[in-house]
């Protein structure tokens, strides 16, 4: 006789989104148990309505059931498993394909299990849970980020053998999740020969199945094997193997390449191995991409990381002027100074340089209390462009200057 126990409690995996769905759907199982448990009377609902009887219940009750649980334990066991692999799925998914998979999942599961009690084990019983709907996001997990891995914690008990052990362990998700369905199998086969019939484990490889089956059917293996890339950039990165990394994060953006976070990253490790022009390009990427797509904090931020490792950084003219009036709009006085200083040196036939030199002789003057450089921008001004609109008020500056 042994037991051996688990429960995942870490992702190795990034999100950049936060997870909407994920948080809503574990929000509406703990209302409806706690409703449902400790004020049945204070509701007009009555959730005896919406368990799921197989061969009564309808398409509603099949889905509704997802969100009804027995008590905490059955309640927590599958939160846990939706808030950890769901924050990590659903930023790869997107809400709707997301809702599709958890709903779905669960209705597949709580029908192909309802026809296994009637027409397997002979039983009518009532089912209701997230157990469906969770193993449907496990399925698509494993497809779409089988490279990531889960640190499980565990013990493993043997009385016969006076035996037991406890401890935590990173392992590959495809090794957890096939783990996981191994135990699920068995436990099913022992409810054919007798055994409790009070968990879905049929229920739980039905949706697994699903996810499998929906995440595959849009497109979800080739994402997840170009997301590998990413994965095993990072692998390299914690064993400081920064050649390895470049390769990896080289393929991602031949995939992504309009990832500018992953522009920032390839840059970052090309800083590392010297490659200075590629550093430079790359980071240039990644703040043209990220200005453009609305992510003008990152791009700030990559702007200013770009420039500590090279002093000239700049862009091209108009997001680098973009960005320069962003910097300054933010109170990021020191950066936007810098970066309308390079502007006016790197495009002096620009048309906005001569404001440019005016922005920064006013960041000088008001931010720094510098006079003497805010006046040989204004110098600089009167001298390159006298036929500007602007030379006359830099004429008056220089005046009260001196």
């Amino acid at each position: 006789m042994y037991f051996f126990y688990y429960v995942p409690v870490g992702i190795d995996a990034e999100r950049r989104r936060f997870p909407v769905l994920t948080v809503c759907f574990s929000l509406v199982c703990l209302l409806v148990f706690l409703l449902n448990k400790y004020f049945r009377g204070a509701t007009a609902f009555d959730f005896t309505n919406f368990i799921y009887f197989p061969g009564y219940s309808g398409w509603r009750e099949a889905v509704a059931a997802a969100f009804l649980h027995f008590g905490w334990v059955h309640l927590i066991g599958n939160l846990v498993y939706l808030l950890l692999f769901g924050v990590y799925l659903e930023d790869r998914l997107g809400p709707f394909l997301f809702a599709l998979l958890f709903l779905g999942s669960a209705f597949v599961g709580n029908v192909v299990q309802g026809a296994y009690n009637i027409h397997v084990l002979a039983i009518g019983s009532g089912i209701i849970g997230a157990s469906g709907a969770v193993s449907g996001v496990l399925g698509a997990f494993l497809v779409r980020l089988y490279r990531a891995r889960v640190r499980i914690a565990y013990w493993v008990f043997m009385p016969l053998l006076a035996y037991t052990r406890a401890g935590r362990v990173e392992v590959p998700v495809v090794f957890a999740l096939a783990l996981w369905v191994l135990l699920q199998v068995s436990r099913s086969l022992l409810q054919f020969e007798g055994a409790s019939a009070n968990v879905a484990h049929v229920t739980h490889l039905a949706g697994f199945a699903f996810g499998i089956v929906l995440v595959v059917a849009t497109g979800g293996f080739r994402a997840g094997r170009i997301e590998s890339h990413w994965m095993k950039a990072r692998g390299y990165l914690r064993r400081g193997e920064a050649f390895g990394a470049q390769d990896e994060l080289s393929r991602f953006v031949a995939h992504r390449p309009d990832d500018g976070e992953a522009h920032a990253a390839l840059a970052r490790v090309m800083v590392q191995t010297g490659d200075h022009v590629g550093a430079m390009a790359n980071y240039m990427k990644a703040c043209e991409l990220l200005l453009r797509q609305g992510h003008r904090g990152r791009a700030e931020d990559v702007y200013q990381e770009a420039l500590r490792g090279f002093p000239d950084f700049t862009l091209s003219p108009e997001p680098h002027l973009e960005l320069a009036f962003g910097l300054e709009r933010n109170l990021k006085h020191d950066a936007a100074l810098t970066a309308y200083a390079l502007f006016a040196r790197r495009n002096p036939r620009h048309q906005e340089a001569p404001f440019a030199l005016l922005r920064a002789a006013n960041l000088h003057l008001r931010e720094r209390g510098e006079a003497t450089a805010a006046r040989q921008c204004y110098e600089v001004l009167i001298e390159r462009y006298p036929e500007d609109a602007w030379v006359d008020f830099a004429r008056e500056q220089v005046r009260l200057l001196a």
